[in-house]
């Protein structure tokens, strides 16, 4: 069952990503900071946090509108507890966001990435659900660490 996200919530997913051992603190943080913005102030309109609670959280997902744009969507978050990666909870959230988004008028989403060597399986993540490479930007977020965006249109 995919649902909105929910305080109660919160501490699960910091534990999910700090678990998937791919993510600095840094991140972690920023991460954390999107969740209570969204779970804080419940009128605002950048972000809305999705999770699968199917006998407890198993991942979840932070999209919101990209600025200044008509239908275009950044994916900003999706993480799955490492204990049941590649058993399609993620593409589950990702198909939910997609079909949310195409009844909002959404016409492409977007999704930033790191160009690592450690981002590889995140990378084919967004190939195997359709995604595009469409932007690679060498040296982008520090030397040797490339941004690459991928991208897919909802229509």
């Amino acid at each position: 069952m995919i649902r909105d996200l929910k305080t109660e919530d919160r501490e699960t997913i910091i534990n999910i990503l700090r678990e998937t051992d791919n993510f600095t603190e840094e991140e972690i943080k920023t991460a954390a900071e999107l969740i209570d913005v969204y779970l804080d102030i419940p009128e605002q309109k950048d972000y809305e946090i999705f999770v699968d609670d199917e006998n407890g959280i198993r991942g979840y997902v932070c999209i919101g509108p990209r600025p200044l744009t008509e239908g275009t969507y950044d994916l900003y978050w999706i993480a799955v507890n490492p204990a049941i990666q590649s058993r399609g909870v993620g593409s589950g959230l990702v198909k939910y966001i997609e079909d949310h988004l195409r009844k909002k008028n959404g016409r492409l989403v977007l999704i930033e990435t790191s160009g690592k060597e450690s981002y590889d399986k995140e990378r084919k993540f967004y190939e195997k659900n359709n995604y595009h490479k469409l932007v690679n930007i060498k040296d982008f977020y520090k030397p040797g660490d490339p941004l690459v965006i991928y991208g897919k249109y909802l229509q």
